[in-house]
């Protein structure tokens, strides 16, 4: 054997032991704890972990099974699966909807739109998209009783558009695509896979800048888009299964059950926030803002006042940024941080692990006066002054 023939071999060796390596499952790393178990937000609502925008054989890049999307949302412990297949007429009669295992689904589609997508939430009717402009897709979504949601906004163009109540302001498609390739493709065939993807995942941030910018004109929710098709093929080897996906990132949303229509209320209310929990399984996340009894979750409003005072509540000690309309308030690291809050506008918080993206809020508006109904947010709640924490308590 030559020398060049025993070097091709121990490459040969070595691709096929990093192929193997990156295409087993990742690490399961999420505890399961069953939602009574949970302690609840503001005396009230529960924190349901769940994916949005989830794709299967019912579209025409996917051929996952409806079966292992149950049994990788089992495992991992989701509430929810919000479904997303590319929509047709199949897919609205006989898509996955209603609880399967310890997983509630919820029927969906997409939409390609206007440079995007359209993603409908909730849907139970067909919705024609050919020869159609997307206000009239977004009309026939709300008119069902759906939620609407711009996809890809990086791309979408039709910004003069009403009806949808929120954006994807990550999208796992969009930044596995914004990576140079090669790097991408050696991560995963060189690399375990929650290693691969935590080289990948990384803060989005002009996605961001457009939501901050868009915040300033209306009250908008903002989730993080799974886009899990089962479809990257690397040589020959799947990546990106349902399992590995359902373990990135998940959505957040604080509802009073975990029945479809109080997760919907909850979605289109901004009572929400997203986990990178690549990067740490994210047991409970709070953000409110307090002005004696009234305080405000994420997604409602709360006029300023001389005694208003922000509250954030992380699993573990992190570094914690502070944003006002976009632009970056303050940094302080802890568990849990109580600030005053001086100016309006519209509040979110950034939590950073390690110098990586963590937790992303939704945002709290606190407005110069008291909240305008027309407003669209959400006026907060007169709740006792034991109730802001998650377990009732005030907390240290």
């Amino acid at each position: 054997m030559t020398g060049c023939e025993g070097a091709r071999r121990i490459l040969l060796v070595c691709a096929t032991s990093a192929l193997a390596c990156a295409s087993l499952p990742m690490d399961l790393r999420h505890p399961t704890v069953a939602p009574r178990e949970r302690p609840l937000v503001a005396g009230r609502y529960t924190d349901y972990r769940g994916a949005i925008h989830v794709h299967s054989h019912f579209s025409h890049d996917s051929e996952g099974r409806i079966e292992d999307i149950v049994a990788a949302a089992n495992a991992t412990g989701l509430d929810f699966v919000i479904m997303t297949d590319h929509i047709t007429r199949d897919s609205v009669a006989n898509g996955p909807a209603g609880v399967h295992g310890d997983t509630l689904f919820i029927p969906g589609g997409e939409m390609h739109r206007g440079g995007g997508s359209i993603l409908g939430i909730g849907m139970t009717r067909y919705v024609e998209r050919k020869r159609r402009q997307p206000q009239q897709i977004i009309d026939d979504v709300v008119d069902q009783g759906a939620l609407a949601l711009i996809g890809y906004p990086e791309g979408f163009h039709e910004w003069q558009v009403t009806g949808y109540v929120g954006i994807e302001i990550y999208n796992l498609k969009s930044d596995v695509l914004d990576e140079w390739k090669l790097p991408g493709v050696l991560s995963f065939l060189l690399l375990p896979p929650r290693q691969a993807f935590g080289r990948i995942v990384d803060r989005p941030a002009e996605p961001l800048a457009r939501w901050d910018r868009m915040l300033r004109e209306r009250p908008l929710v903002g989730v993080v888009g799974s886009d899990a098709h089962a479809n990257i093929r690397i040589l020959g080897r799947t990546f990106g299964s349902y399992h590995q996906v359902f373990q990135l990132f998940t959505n957040h949303l604080l509802a009073r059950s975990r029945s479809q229509e109080d997760l919907l209320e909850a979605l289109a209310s901004g009572r929400a926030y997203s986990s990178f929990d690549v990067f740490g399984y994210v047991s409970h996340f709070a953000f409110t803002a307090r002005d004696g009894e009234r305080v405000a979750l994420m997604g409602e409003s709360i006029a300023l006042g001389p005694e208003l005072r922000g509250e954030v509540r992380i699993p573990e000690r992190a570094e914690v940024h502070l944003l006002r309309d976009g632009e970056l308030e303050w940094v302080r690291e802890g568990e849990v941080l109580r600030f005053p809050i001086a100016r309006p506008g519209v509040h979110r918080v950034e939590v950073y692990k390690r110098g990586r993206l963590w937790i992303l809020s939704n945002p709290i508006y606190v407005s110069a006066v008291a909240a305008d109904a027309s407003s669209g947010a959400r006026e907060p709640g007169r709740i006792g002054p034991r109730d802001a924490g998650l377990d009732g308590s005030e907390g240290r």
